[in-house]
């Protein structure tokens, strides 16, 4: 019984990679995979990571809260939000009035939005950082690398900030003028339609440059203005690609624009996981990218960090690898044929929480096969070329041969002489 309780114990502070019956084959093989894995294996560490993503929010939330209900004081002082002839003149005309108080009320309540997204981008450099590792399947501590990713990533965070408040600022502000005169019917029509339409894009587009500025500055080290080219070409070259993983990110705040019903499931899920959601479907798609496009374009990046490739076929492109490495880098450890992991033929038997003698006997048998694979796996390609020494290593060989013979029979020459005297 104890052992049973120490078992599951073990399982519940180690998690199943450090069990006996774990196998490579449950490794993720794609960023799809690995994204399910993540969720799974370390959901209650996103959960921990979004609340402290979430603190830095607040100022933003409280600053939405506010520009929300500036309006709706404001329109509720106006004479059209009460009944005539109760203490109001009727004025001559309210053409225009509500885009007015929109606008008067954007004006003044954005400019604190350039204060506010540097609070929240302490906690996007830290979010991001963490997440970052998570894809890489690095070990992490979420409150220390949360700390350690704000240290490192701050000023490009700062950057990006300040730089995406001045642009959807000066954006929301030709919106709101071209709303204005479009109700009040002054100027050209179509221009200040255009104007709106064009104001529209770039808050849109510059979004999305600004999740991969995010993405890119805790994954490269990149000057601001490489950042912001980078990001440019990214945002165009994977326009089909960007949309559907910033709707499949955001899911949980698109539900907020629907009923009560909708809204309340979005609102718990953005509590427990939302922006952990945001960053971690983002930064996985951006690692699948910067594989494709990059990282073979970096000297030292490493590709495919965090999924790898399973091995089926003796042909494949990742055993042509191994063999290439072992024949460039022979060692007392490779001078024999290792069998590399081919992930879907053998598995080791995991035993159950409450297990019995079959199991036991399941697992030694499933053991067992794996080592009489291995020794076929010996014998069938022990006389491969690559396990074949090299002549330089027959000459070391050789030579070390004849200096024990020398040394064996300097030793015996000794001998001899000691006991002469």
């Amino acid at each position: 019984m104890a052992g049973k309780k120490r078992g599951l114990i073990e399982r519940l502070m180690l998690g199943s990679e450090k069990s006996e019956g774990y196998a490579r084959a449950s490794l993720p093989s794609n960023r799809w995979e690995l994204f399910w894995d993540i969720v799974k294996g370390r959901f209650w560490k996103l959960v921990l990571l979004n609340l402290l993503v979430l603190l830095f929010f607040i100022p933003l939330f409280l600053l939405i809260f506010y520009r929300s209900a500036a309006i709706t004081g404001f329109g509720e002082t106006m004479p059209f939000a009460q009944g005539f002839g109760v203490g109001y003149q009727a004025p001559l005309s309210l053409v225009g009035a509500e885009e007015q108080i929109v606008f008067n009320v954007n004006l003044m309540a954005y400019l604190f939005l350039p204060i506010v997204l540097m609070i929240a981008a302490l906690g996007v450099s830290g979010g991001a950082y963490v997440i970052r590792n998570m894809v890489w399947t690095e070990g992490i501590f979420v409150a220390n690398d949360f700390w350690r990713g704000i240290k490192q990533n701050i000023k490009q965070m700062l950057l990006i900030a300040i730089t995406y408040s001045v642009v959807f600022y000066l954006a929301i502000l030709a919106i709101s003028v071209a709303d204005f005169n479009l109700a009040s019917g002054n100027g050209t029509a179509w221009l200040f339609i255009l104007s709106k339409i064009i104001s529209i894009i770039t808050i849109i587009f510059f979004s999305v440059m600004t999740m991969h500025m995010i993405t890119m500055s805790v994954t490269y080290k990149l000057k601001f203005r490489a950042l912001i080219k980078n990001s440019f070409l990214f945002t165009i070259g994977l326009l089909p690609q960007n949309a559907f993983f910033l709707l499949l990110a955001f899911i949980p705040f698109i539900l907020l624009t629907f009923g009560s019903i909708f809204m309340t499931i979005g609102v718990i899920v953005i509590l427990l996981i939302g922006f952990s959601q945001v960053l971690l479907v983002w930064t996985d798609f951006c690692q699948w990218s910067y594989d494709r496009f990059i990282n073979d374009k970096v000297p030292g990046a490493q590709k495919n960090r965090g999924i790898y490739e399973k091995v089926k076929e003796s042909n494949s492109e990742a055993l042509k690898q191994y063999r290439k490495q072992v024949a460039l880098t022979r060692t007392s450890l490779n001078s024999r044929p290792i069998k590399p992991i081919t992930d879907d033929e053998l598995k080791i038997a995991e035993l159950p929480t409450s297990f019995n003698r079959d199991d036991i006997l399941r697992l030694n048998e499933s053991k067992q096969a794996i080592y009489d694979d291995y020794a076929n796996y010996v014998e069938e390609h022990k006389n491969d070329p690559e396990f074949q020494p090299t002549e330089e290593e027959k000459a070391a060989e050789q030579d070390k041969a004849a200096r024990e013979k020398r040394i064996e029979k300097a030793k015996k020459e000794l001998m001899k002489r000691n006991r002469m005297r």
